[in-house]
């Protein structure tokens, strides 16, 4: 499978993103400026918007864009899109990810507010994830890396879902 996108099809995506940006913009009447695109996204996640540092940025998936071009085009461009709008209009720790304000957002896109897609990924390489075992009375559990820091760094602690057991790291 040939993974890379075209300089033709990565444009189509920019200027896909920064039309939904402008169709917000008339939409709300706000004049939100247009997000940087970037196409390093890796694993099976297709789309993301993401704040880091103040910076706001939207990362599209190259391989999982090349195998499906125009379902993404159609939509997680308006997905991730949405996603910025409402971070822009109402700041994103103050409403859920994809709550009614994104599917009003969605709405207005004329677009489908689902939360996943449902594509076949078998020969899209998937990241891997560290893992840490953690015992509980009934079995052995594997918490992922974020989970095991929020352990170590005291701020929760995650229990069975059978036999309610604590769940201490092996």
């Amino acid at each position: 499978m040939n993974s890379a996108l075209t300089e033709t099809q990565k444009n189509q995506i920019i200027e896909e993103t920064a039309r939904y940006v402008a169709l917000a913009n008339s939409l709300y009447q706000t004049n939100i400026p247009i997000i940087p695109v970037s196409f390093d996204l890796t694993g099976h996640t297709i789309g993301m918007y993401k704040v880091s540092q103040h910076k706001k940025i939207i990362r599209y998936n190259e391989l999982i864009f090349n195998k499906y071009f125009e379902e993404n085009i159609q939509e997680t461009v308006p997905h991730e899109v949405a996603h910025y709008i409402v971070d822009m209009q109402f700041g994103a720790k103050k409403v859920r990810p994809h709550g009614l304000e994104w599917q009003s957002i969605m709405q207005g896109f004329g677009a489908n507010a689902s939360r996943v897609a449902r594509y076949d990924l078998t020969d899209i390489p998937k990241r891997r994830y560290s893992t840490i075992a953690y015992q509980c009375d009934c079995q052995v559990h594997e918490l992922g890396i974020r989970r095991h820091n929020k352990v170590i760094q005291g701020k929760t602690n995650y229990f069975c879902r059978h036999c309610r057991g604590l769940l201490k790291a092996v």
